[in-house]
Protein backbone atom coordinates (compact mmCIF):
# COMPACT_ATOMS: atom_id res chain seq x y z
CA UNK A 1 0.00 0.00 0.00
CA UNK A 2 1.70 3.39 -0.53
CA UNK A 3 1.61 6.35 1.29
CA UNK A 4 -0.84 8.11 0.05
CA UNK A 5 -3.38 5.19 0.05
CA UNK A 6 -2.03 5.12 3.85
CA UNK A 7 -3.18 8.19 4.43
CA UNK A 8 -6.17 8.31 3.10
CA UNK A 9 -7.38 5.52 4.82
CA UNK A 10 -6.30 6.91 7.50
CA UNK A 11 -7.86 9.66 7.16
CA UNK A 12 -11.53 7.69 6.34
CA UNK A 13 -11.16 6.26 9.72
CA UNK A 14 -10.65 9.80 11.70
CA UNK A 15 -14.14 10.73 10.14
CA UNK A 16 -15.63 8.00 10.89
CA UNK A 17 -14.49 8.10 14.11
CA UNK A 18 -15.58 11.74 14.33
CA UNK A 19 -18.96 10.94 12.95
CA UNK A 20 -19.47 7.95 15.86
CA UNK A 21 -18.33 10.71 18.27
CA UNK A 22 -20.62 13.08 16.94
CA UNK A 23 -23.54 10.68 17.00
CA UNK A 24 -23.25 9.07 20.24
CA UNK A 25 -23.18 12.84 21.91
CA UNK A 26 -26.10 13.69 19.86
CA UNK A 27 -28.15 11.05 21.54
CA UNK A 28 -27.06 11.54 24.86
CA UNK A 29 -28.47 14.87 24.22
CA UNK A 30 -32.10 13.70 22.86
CA UNK A 31 -31.88 10.69 25.39
CA UNK A 32 -30.92 13.82 28.39
CA UNK A 33 -33.61 15.91 26.67
CA UNK A 34 -36.31 13.52 26.48
CA UNK A 35 -35.61 12.73 30.67
CA UNK A 36 -35.77 16.43 31.56
CA UNK A 37 -39.28 16.67 29.48
CA UNK A 38 -40.51 13.44 30.99
CA UNK A 39 -39.76 14.54 33.95
CA UNK A 40 -41.39 17.70 34.19
CA UNK A 41 -37.70 19.65 34.21
CA UNK A 42 -37.63 21.05 30.89
CA UNK A 43 -40.15 23.66 29.93
CA UNK A 44 -40.62 25.55 26.43
CA UNK A 45 -42.16 29.19 26.17
CA UNK A 46 -42.50 30.98 23.30
CA UNK A 47 -42.23 34.92 23.91
CA UNK A 48 -43.46 37.45 20.92
CA UNK A 49 -44.38 40.86 20.95
CA UNK A 50 -46.21 43.51 19.10
CA UNK A 51 -44.64 46.24 17.31
CA UNK A 52 -43.06 48.34 19.92
CA UNK A 53 -43.84 45.93 23.00
CA UNK A 54 -39.98 45.79 24.73
CA UNK A 55 -39.13 42.09 23.80
CA UNK A 56 -35.54 42.05 23.85
CA UNK A 57 -35.52 44.15 26.67
CA UNK A 58 -37.77 41.85 28.90
CA UNK A 59 -35.94 38.73 27.98
CA UNK A 60 -32.42 40.60 28.78
CA UNK A 61 -34.11 41.93 32.64
CA UNK A 62 -35.50 38.01 32.96
CA UNK A 63 -32.45 36.47 31.95
CA UNK A 64 -30.48 38.95 34.58
CA UNK A 65 -32.79 38.57 37.17
CA UNK A 66 -32.36 35.22 37.19
CA UNK A 67 -28.72 34.65 37.13
CA UNK A 68 -27.71 37.21 40.10
CA UNK A 69 -30.51 36.47 42.67
CA UNK A 70 -28.31 38.32 44.86
CA UNK A 71 -28.81 41.72 43.36
CA UNK A 72 -32.55 41.32 41.50
CA UNK A 73 -35.62 42.01 43.38
CA UNK A 74 -38.26 39.18 42.94
CA UNK A 75 -40.70 39.08 45.92
CA UNK A 76 -43.05 37.68 44.03
CA UNK A 77 -41.37 34.76 42.49
CA UNK A 78 -41.54 32.04 45.78
CA UNK A 79 -37.73 30.74 45.09
CA UNK A 80 -36.40 34.20 45.49
CA UNK A 81 -38.76 35.18 48.37
CA UNK A 82 -38.00 31.64 50.03
CA UNK A 83 -33.89 32.14 49.03
CA UNK A 84 -34.16 29.41 46.83
CA UNK A 85 -33.02 30.76 43.81
CA UNK A 86 -29.45 29.64 43.97
CA UNK A 87 -29.30 31.74 39.99
CA UNK A 88 -29.02 30.60 36.54
CA UNK A 89 -26.76 29.62 33.26
CA UNK A 90 -27.53 31.06 29.96
CA UNK A 91 -26.96 28.28 27.17
CA UNK A 92 -27.52 27.29 23.77
CA UNK A 93 -30.59 25.35 23.03
CA UNK A 94 -30.39 22.11 22.30
CA UNK A 95 -32.00 20.83 19.34
CA UNK A 96 -33.12 24.03 17.93
CA UNK A 97 -31.09 25.11 14.96
CA UNK A 98 -31.72 28.50 15.46
CA UNK A 99 -29.33 31.54 16.34
CA UNK A 100 -28.83 32.34 20.22
CA UNK A 101 -30.41 35.51 21.42
CA UNK A 102 -27.62 38.06 21.83
CA UNK A 103 -27.91 39.07 25.84
CA UNK A 104 -24.80 40.13 26.27
CA UNK A 105 -25.36 42.85 23.43
CA UNK A 106 -28.06 43.79 24.88
CA UNK A 107 -27.49 44.12 28.33
CA UNK A 108 -24.16 45.92 26.85
CA UNK A 109 -26.87 48.46 25.82
CA UNK A 110 -28.44 48.77 28.88
CA UNK A 111 -25.36 49.01 30.94
CA UNK A 112 -23.62 51.61 28.52
CA UNK A 113 -23.17 55.54 29.83
CA UNK A 114 -25.06 56.66 28.43
CA UNK A 115 -27.78 53.92 29.01
CA UNK A 116 -29.71 52.85 25.81
CA UNK A 117 -32.33 50.82 24.58
CA UNK A 118 -31.56 47.10 22.62
CA UNK A 119 -31.94 46.43 18.96
CA UNK A 120 -35.27 44.94 18.04
CA UNK A 121 -35.12 41.42 16.86
CA UNK A 122 -36.03 40.92 13.44
CA UNK A 123 -35.90 36.76 13.71
CA UNK A 124 -36.12 33.80 15.56
CA UNK A 125 -33.84 33.09 18.56
CA UNK A 126 -33.59 30.17 21.22
CA UNK A 127 -31.80 30.01 23.96
CA UNK A 128 -31.82 27.64 27.20
CA UNK A 129 -31.49 29.34 30.36
CA UNK A 130 -31.03 26.25 33.24
CA UNK A 131 -32.70 27.66 36.57
CA UNK A 132 -31.08 26.23 39.64
CA UNK A 133 -32.69 25.73 42.69
CA UNK A 134 -32.27 24.56 46.52
CA UNK A 135 -34.51 21.28 47.20
CA UNK A 136 -36.46 21.58 50.22
CA UNK A 137 -37.35 18.40 50.30
CA UNK A 138 -35.07 15.30 49.71
CA UNK A 139 -35.36 11.90 50.21
CA UNK A 140 -32.33 10.84 48.58
CA UNK A 141 -29.58 12.54 45.93
CA UNK A 142 -28.73 16.33 45.32
CA UNK A 143 -29.88 18.98 47.52
CA UNK A 144 -30.09 20.89 44.65
CA UNK A 145 -32.18 20.58 41.49
CA UNK A 146 -32.51 22.30 37.91
CA UNK A 147 -35.19 23.61 35.63
CA UNK A 148 -34.33 24.24 31.78
CA UNK A 149 -36.28 26.84 30.44
CA UNK A 150 -36.01 26.81 26.91
CA UNK A 151 -36.71 30.67 25.32
CA UNK A 152 -37.82 30.56 21.90
CA UNK A 153 -37.93 34.28 20.71
CA UNK A 154 -40.05 35.61 17.62
CA UNK A 155 -41.24 38.67 16.18
CA UNK A 156 -44.69 39.45 16.67
CA UNK A 157 -45.03 40.07 13.08
CA UNK A 158 -44.56 36.73 12.09
CA UNK A 159 -47.51 36.00 14.73
CA UNK A 160 -49.73 37.95 12.60
CA UNK A 161 -49.05 35.60 9.98
CA UNK A 162 -50.39 32.62 11.27
CA UNK A 163 -54.13 32.86 10.80
CA UNK A 164 -52.73 32.56 6.98
CA UNK A 165 -52.87 28.60 7.53
CA UNK A 166 -56.75 28.84 7.48
CA UNK A 167 -57.52 30.81 4.76
CA UNK A 168 -57.04 30.59 0.48
CA UNK A 169 -55.79 33.37 -1.35
CA UNK A 170 -60.04 33.96 -1.77
CA UNK A 171 -60.30 34.12 1.42
CA UNK A 172 -57.79 36.62 2.34
CA UNK A 173 -58.69 38.86 -0.09
CA UNK A 174 -62.50 39.20 1.13
CA UNK A 175 -60.80 39.45 4.75
CA UNK A 176 -58.28 41.99 3.36
CA UNK A 177 -61.24 44.25 1.51
CA UNK A 178 -63.11 44.56 4.33
CA UNK A 179 -60.16 45.59 6.84
CA UNK A 180 -58.94 48.06 4.27
CA UNK A 181 -62.36 49.55 4.24
CA UNK A 182 -62.78 50.39 8.00
CA UNK A 183 -61.77 53.98 9.41
CA UNK A 184 -58.70 53.13 11.14
CA UNK A 185 -57.13 52.61 7.57
CA UNK A 186 -59.11 55.24 5.49
CA UNK A 187 -57.25 57.75 3.72
CA UNK A 188 -54.18 56.15 4.13
CA UNK A 189 -53.14 55.13 0.79
CA UNK A 190 -56.47 56.08 -1.64
CA UNK A 191 -54.55 55.89 -5.10
CA UNK A 192 -53.11 52.62 -4.34
CA UNK A 193 -56.08 51.00 -2.94
CA UNK A 194 -57.76 52.43 -5.69
CA UNK A 195 -55.19 50.97 -8.21
CA UNK A 196 -55.97 47.57 -6.23
CA UNK A 197 -59.47 47.69 -6.81
CA UNK A 198 -59.28 48.23 -10.69
CA UNK A 199 -57.21 45.26 -10.86
CA UNK A 200 -59.49 42.58 -12.91
CA UNK A 201 -58.93 39.08 -11.96
CA UNK A 202 -59.15 37.25 -15.15
CA UNK A 203 -56.84 39.95 -17.00
CA UNK A 204 -53.51 39.14 -18.20
CA UNK A 205 -50.97 39.41 -15.08
CA UNK A 206 -48.83 42.30 -15.50
CA UNK A 207 -45.59 41.14 -13.49
CA UNK A 208 -43.96 44.30 -13.13
CA UNK A 209 -47.12 46.34 -12.14
CA UNK A 210 -47.86 44.00 -10.03
CA UNK A 211 -44.58 44.52 -8.32
CA UNK A 212 -44.65 48.24 -8.16
CA UNK A 213 -47.91 47.55 -6.55
CA UNK A 214 -46.30 45.42 -4.02
CA UNK A 215 -43.55 48.26 -2.88
CA UNK A 216 -47.16 50.77 -2.68
CA UNK A 217 -48.86 47.93 -0.41
CA UNK A 218 -46.09 47.31 1.57
CA UNK A 219 -45.36 50.98 2.20
CA UNK A 220 -49.03 51.09 3.52
CA UNK A 221 -48.83 48.46 5.55
CA UNK A 222 -45.36 50.37 7.78
CA UNK A 223 -47.81 53.67 7.63
CA UNK A 224 -50.48 51.98 9.02
CA UNK A 225 -48.05 50.45 11.79
CA UNK A 226 -45.95 53.76 12.48
CA UNK A 227 -49.08 56.30 11.90
CA UNK A 228 -52.16 54.33 13.16
CA UNK A 229 -50.70 52.05 15.69
CA UNK A 230 -52.27 49.18 14.19
CA UNK A 231 -51.29 45.50 14.93
CA UNK A 232 -53.29 43.23 12.33
CA UNK A 233 -51.19 43.56 9.32
CA UNK A 234 -50.21 40.77 6.75
CA UNK A 235 -47.94 39.62 5.54
CA UNK A 236 -46.29 40.42 8.56
CA UNK A 237 -42.63 39.57 7.06
CA UNK A 238 -43.03 42.62 4.98
CA UNK A 239 -42.79 44.89 7.81
CA UNK A 240 -39.30 43.08 8.76
CA UNK A 241 -37.69 42.97 5.22
CA UNK A 242 -37.60 44.34 1.98
CA UNK A 243 -37.95 41.14 0.30
CA UNK A 244 -40.57 40.93 -2.64
CA UNK A 245 -42.94 38.73 -1.05
CA UNK A 246 -45.79 40.56 -4.02
CA UNK A 247 -48.27 39.29 -2.45
CA UNK A 248 -51.15 41.80 -2.34
CA UNK A 249 -55.26 41.69 -2.46
CA UNK A 250 -57.62 41.44 -5.36
CA UNK A 251 -60.51 44.31 -3.54
CA UNK A 252 -63.15 43.56 -6.00
CA UNK A 253 -64.05 39.67 -5.98
CA UNK A 254 -67.77 40.28 -6.37
CA UNK A 255 -70.03 38.35 -8.38
CA UNK A 256 -67.21 35.65 -8.84
CA UNK A 257 -67.42 32.21 -7.04
CA UNK A 258 -65.03 30.12 -6.08
CA UNK A 259 -65.34 27.71 -8.28
CA UNK A 260 -64.86 30.70 -11.63
CA UNK A 261 -61.93 32.05 -9.77
CA UNK A 262 -59.83 28.29 -9.85
CA UNK A 263 -61.05 28.16 -13.35
CA UNK A 264 -59.38 31.51 -14.82
CA UNK A 265 -56.73 31.18 -16.86
CA UNK A 266 -52.73 29.97 -15.31
CA UNK A 267 -51.72 33.81 -16.36
CA UNK A 268 -54.54 35.83 -14.84
CA UNK A 269 -54.21 38.22 -11.63
CA UNK A 270 -56.11 35.73 -9.88
CA UNK A 271 -53.36 33.01 -10.70
CA UNK A 272 -50.53 34.63 -10.34
CA UNK A 273 -51.02 36.59 -6.99
CA UNK A 274 -52.91 33.35 -5.50
CA UNK A 275 -49.94 31.22 -6.38
CA UNK A 276 -47.61 33.94 -4.59
CA UNK A 277 -49.96 34.03 -1.57
CA UNK A 278 -49.47 30.00 -1.56
CA UNK A 279 -45.57 30.39 -2.03
CA UNK A 280 -45.56 32.64 0.85
CA UNK A 281 -47.73 30.11 3.29
CA UNK A 282 -45.16 27.66 2.23
CA UNK A 283 -41.94 28.68 2.48
CA UNK A 284 -42.58 31.29 5.13
CA UNK A 285 -45.44 30.18 7.54
CA UNK A 286 -45.72 26.82 7.35
CA UNK A 287 -41.87 26.01 8.38
CA UNK A 288 -41.81 28.32 11.04
CA UNK A 289 -44.80 26.63 12.45
CA UNK A 290 -43.51 23.01 12.30
CA UNK A 291 -40.18 24.08 13.17
CA UNK A 292 -41.20 26.33 16.09
CA UNK A 293 -44.30 26.14 17.31
CA UNK A 294 -44.41 22.24 17.59
CA UNK A 295 -42.00 22.69 20.94
CA UNK A 296 -44.06 25.32 22.89
CA UNK A 297 -45.40 24.13 26.41
CA UNK A 298 -46.45 27.75 26.78
CA UNK A 299 -47.09 31.18 25.62
CA UNK A 300 -46.08 35.15 26.41
CA UNK A 301 -46.99 37.50 24.57
CA UNK A 302 -45.99 41.23 25.55
CA UNK A 303 -48.46 44.50 23.97
CA UNK A 304 -47.85 47.82 24.08
CA UNK A 305 -51.26 48.66 25.47
CA UNK A 306 -50.78 52.21 26.11
CA UNK A 307 -49.17 53.19 23.07
CA UNK A 308 -52.45 51.59 21.98
CA UNK A 309 -54.93 52.96 24.31
CA UNK A 310 -53.58 56.62 23.46
CA UNK A 311 -53.60 55.84 20.07
CA UNK A 312 -57.76 56.21 19.84
CA UNK A 313 -60.44 53.77 19.35
CA UNK A 314 -59.47 52.82 15.76
CA UNK A 315 -55.74 51.16 16.87
CA UNK A 316 -57.68 49.64 20.39
CA UNK A 317 -60.16 47.86 17.75
CA UNK A 318 -57.30 46.86 15.55
CA UNK A 319 -55.30 45.31 18.18
CA UNK A 320 -58.56 43.13 19.59
CA UNK A 321 -59.10 42.20 15.97
CA UNK A 322 -55.83 40.47 15.66
CA UNK A 323 -56.07 38.41 19.29
CA UNK A 324 -59.21 37.27 17.60
CA UNK A 325 -57.56 35.75 14.61
CA UNK A 326 -54.43 34.80 16.30
CA UNK A 327 -56.79 32.62 19.06
CA UNK A 328 -57.19 29.79 17.04
CA UNK A 329 -53.95 29.08 15.64
CA UNK A 330 -52.13 27.47 19.07
CA UNK A 331 -52.86 23.66 20.04
CA UNK A 332 -54.58 24.21 23.32
CA UNK A 333 -55.01 21.93 26.57
CA UNK A 334 -52.48 19.71 28.91
CA UNK A 335 -49.89 17.38 27.01
CA UNK A 336 -50.28 13.77 28.19
CA UNK A 337 -46.77 11.96 28.73
CA UNK A 338 -46.34 10.95 25.00
CA UNK A 339 -46.86 14.20 23.92
CA UNK A 340 -44.69 16.48 25.83
CA UNK A 341 -42.06 14.59 23.74
CA UNK A 342 -43.62 14.44 20.46
CA UNK A 343 -46.69 17.51 20.16
CA UNK A 344 -46.68 18.99 23.01
CA UNK A 345 -49.37 21.55 23.39
CA UNK A 346 -49.91 25.50 24.72
CA UNK A 347 -51.20 24.58 28.27
CA UNK A 348 -50.42 28.49 29.33
CA UNK A 349 -51.13 31.53 27.49
CA UNK A 350 -49.97 34.78 28.95
CA UNK A 351 -50.40 38.51 27.94
CA UNK A 352 -47.83 41.28 29.61
CA UNK A 353 -48.71 45.20 28.90
CA UNK A 354 -44.93 46.51 29.36
CA UNK A 355 -43.26 49.56 29.66
CA UNK A 356 -46.41 50.73 32.92
CA UNK A 357 -43.29 53.06 34.05
CA UNK A 358 -44.60 55.48 31.45
CA UNK A 359 -48.25 55.81 33.64
CA UNK A 360 -48.41 56.37 37.59
CA UNK A 361 -48.70 53.25 39.64
CA UNK A 362 -52.67 54.02 40.14
CA UNK A 363 -53.04 52.86 36.87
CA UNK A 364 -51.39 49.95 36.37
CA UNK A 365 -54.33 47.87 37.88
CA UNK A 366 -56.89 49.45 35.53
CA UNK A 367 -53.97 49.16 32.59
CA UNK A 368 -53.86 45.00 33.76
CA UNK A 369 -57.79 44.80 33.39
CA UNK A 370 -58.18 47.10 30.17
CA UNK A 371 -56.14 43.86 28.56
CA UNK A 372 -58.03 41.79 30.37
CA UNK A 373 -61.13 42.72 28.73
CA UNK A 374 -59.94 42.25 24.99
CA UNK A 375 -58.70 39.24 25.97
CA UNK A 376 -62.30 37.63 27.16
CA UNK A 377 -64.26 37.66 23.98
CA UNK A 378 -61.34 36.89 21.78
CA UNK A 379 -60.02 33.63 23.84
CA UNK A 380 -63.30 32.61 25.02
CA UNK A 381 -63.28 29.29 23.15
CA UNK A 382 -59.69 28.54 24.17
CA UNK A 383 -60.98 28.85 28.15
CA UNK A 384 -63.51 25.89 27.19
CA UNK A 385 -60.75 23.90 25.54
CA UNK A 386 -58.87 24.03 28.69
CA UNK A 387 -56.31 26.71 28.27
CA UNK A 388 -55.53 29.14 31.47
CA UNK A 389 -55.10 32.27 30.06
CA UNK A 390 -53.49 35.50 31.97
CA UNK A 391 -52.44 39.13 32.07
CA UNK A 392 -49.68 41.28 33.74
CA UNK A 393 -48.51 44.53 33.67
CA UNK A 394 -44.77 45.05 34.01
CA UNK A 395 -41.83 47.32 32.94
CA UNK A 396 -39.28 44.92 31.78
CA UNK A 397 -36.58 48.14 33.18
CA UNK A 398 -38.15 50.75 35.30
CA UNK A 399 -37.25 54.10 33.66
CA UNK A 400 -39.54 56.33 35.96
CA UNK A 401 -39.99 57.40 39.60
CA UNK A 402 -42.90 59.09 40.84
CA UNK A 403 -42.41 62.40 42.94
CA UNK A 404 -45.22 65.33 43.65
CA UNK A 405 -45.40 68.45 42.94
CA UNK A 406 -48.25 70.98 44.12
CA UNK A 407 -49.96 68.14 45.45
CA UNK A 408 -50.29 66.32 42.25
CA UNK A 409 -48.26 62.99 41.63
CA UNK A 410 -46.31 63.23 38.23
CA UNK A 411 -43.55 60.91 37.20
CA UNK A 412 -39.74 61.88 36.76
CA UNK A 413 -37.54 60.54 33.95
CA UNK A 414 -35.26 61.14 31.08
CA UNK A 415 -35.98 60.92 28.00
CA UNK A 416 -34.55 59.72 24.62
CA UNK A 417 -32.59 62.55 24.52
CA UNK A 418 -31.54 62.33 27.67
CA UNK A 419 -33.54 65.77 29.08
CA UNK A 420 -34.98 65.04 32.48
CA UNK A 421 -38.58 65.76 32.71
CA UNK A 422 -41.44 66.07 35.08
CA UNK A 423 -45.10 64.51 34.00
CA UNK A 424 -48.12 63.34 34.35
CA UNK A 425 -50.48 61.30 32.47
CA UNK A 426 -53.83 61.14 31.62
CA UNK A 427 -56.17 58.45 33.84
CA UNK A 428 -56.35 55.28 32.60
CA UNK A 429 -60.07 54.19 33.51
CA UNK A 430 -60.84 50.45 33.46
CA UNK A 431 -63.35 50.35 31.32
CA UNK A 432 -63.48 51.50 28.14
CA UNK A 433 -65.25 54.98 26.87
CA UNK A 434 -68.60 54.20 25.74
CA UNK A 435 -69.46 56.53 22.70
CA UNK A 436 -66.29 58.50 20.63
CA UNK A 437 -66.67 61.25 22.76
CA UNK A 438 -64.88 59.74 25.60
CA UNK A 439 -61.92 59.03 23.55
CA UNK A 440 -61.20 62.64 23.57
CA UNK A 441 -59.70 62.22 27.65
CA UNK A 442 -56.84 59.66 25.41
CA UNK A 443 -56.64 62.15 22.71
CA UNK A 444 -53.20 63.59 23.12
CA UNK A 445 -52.16 62.43 26.12
CA UNK A 446 -49.47 59.69 25.33
CA UNK A 447 -46.89 59.72 27.46
CA UNK A 448 -42.91 60.45 26.62
CA UNK A 449 -41.14 57.76 25.60
CA UNK A 450 -38.04 56.97 28.04
CA UNK A 451 -34.56 56.07 28.27
CA UNK A 452 -33.29 53.69 30.52
CA UNK A 453 -32.15 54.91 33.99
CA UNK A 454 -28.39 55.44 34.46
CA UNK A 455 -26.26 54.01 36.91
CA UNK A 456 -27.42 50.03 36.08
CA UNK A 457 -23.66 49.25 36.29
CA UNK A 458 -22.97 50.52 39.52
CA UNK A 459 -25.74 49.91 41.40
CA UNK A 460 -25.53 46.35 39.62
CA UNK A 461 -29.33 45.96 39.36
CA UNK A 462 -31.73 46.27 36.64
CA UNK A 463 -34.72 47.70 38.26
CA UNK A 464 -38.35 46.56 37.27
CA UNK A 465 -41.93 46.18 38.02
CA UNK A 466 -43.67 43.07 38.66
CA UNK A 467 -41.48 40.47 36.51
CA UNK A 468 -41.79 38.39 39.54
CA UNK A 469 -45.08 38.80 38.97
CA UNK A 470 -44.82 37.48 35.04
CA UNK A 471 -41.98 34.43 36.48
CA UNK A 472 -44.52 33.08 39.03
CA UNK A 473 -47.47 32.91 36.40
CA UNK A 474 -44.83 31.39 33.94
CA UNK A 475 -43.00 29.23 35.92
CA UNK A 476 -44.76 29.14 39.83
CA UNK A 477 -45.72 25.37 39.11
CA UNK A 478 -43.28 24.18 37.90
CA UNK A 479 -40.27 25.49 40.75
Amino acid sequence: MSDSESKSDSGRSRRVRDRLRQWRREAREKSHWAAERLLDRRVCIGVTGLSGAGKSTLLTSLIYQLSHPHKAQLPGFAPALNGDLLGAELKPALDAGLPPFDYDRCLEALMAQPPRWPESTREVSAMELHIHLRRRRRLRGSDTKTLVLELRDYPGEWLMDLPLLQMDYRDWCRHQAHIIGADARAGLAPQLMSRLAALEPQAEADSAHLEALWGEYRQFLLDCRERRKLSYLQPGRALLDDVNYGLVPLLDLRGYTAEQLAAMPEHSNYQYLSDRYRAYVREQVTPFVESHFRHLDRQLVLVDMIGTLFAGEQALDDMRLAFGHIADTFRYGQSGLLRKLWRPRVDRLLFAATKVDQVLAADHDALRQLLGQQLQQAFAGARHRGLPLFCEAIAAVRCSNESQRNGRRMLMGHDLDGRYLGFENAEIFAQLPREGEGWRHYAGGAPPQLRPPAGMAAGQCIPHIRVDALLNLLLGDKV
